[in-house]
C-alpha cells in the first residue's frame, strides 16, 4: 500500500513538473529538485529531475515549433548550446561537492526569480 502511495505522489509531482515545464520553458527542474530531494540524495535528485523533465521539454518544444511559437532561427543555436551545456553539466555533477551543487542551484533559482520580477 505504501508503494502505491509513493507512486501516486510521484505521478502527481510529475504532472505538476510537466505543467510548469510546458508553461515556463524548462522551469520544471527548479520545481523538481526540491520535490525529489525529499526522497532522494541531492545528486540523484538533480539527475532524476533532468531525466524526468527531458521528455516534457521535447514534447513542449515540438508543440511550440508546430504551432509557430518557436522560430527555428532561435531554436537551433539555443538547442546546440543547451545540449553542450547539459553534457558538461552532467559530467560535472558527480564530481561537484553536494554542498556546492546545492549552493549553485540556490543562487541560480534566486537570480532567476529576481530577474523575472525585475
Amino acid at each position: 500500500m505504501q508503494h502505491r502511495a509513493k507512486v501516486r505522489r510521484r505521478m502527481f509531482s510529475g504532472a505538476l513538473l510537466g505543467t510548469v515545464n510546458g508553461l515556463f520553458g524548462g522551469g520544471g527542474g527548479m520545481v523538481a529538485v526540491p520535490l525529489l530531494e525529499r526522497s532522494l540524495p541531492t545528486r540523484e535528485a538533480h539527475a532524476t529531475a533532468i531525466a524526468a523533465v527531458l521528455p516534457a521539454t521535447v514534447l513542449s518544444g515540438i508543440v511550440y515549433l508546430l504551432t509557430g511559437r518557436t522560430p527555428l532561427s532561435a531554436l537551433i543555436p539555443t538547442a546546440l548550446g543547451v545540449t553542450l551545456g547539459g553534457f558538461f553539466g552532467a559530467k560535472l555533477l558527480p564530481v561537484l561537492p553536494v554542498r556546492a551543487a546545492d549552493l549553485i542551484f540556490g543562487v541560480l533559482m534566486l537570480a532567476a526569480g529576481i530577474g523575472m520580477v525585475l
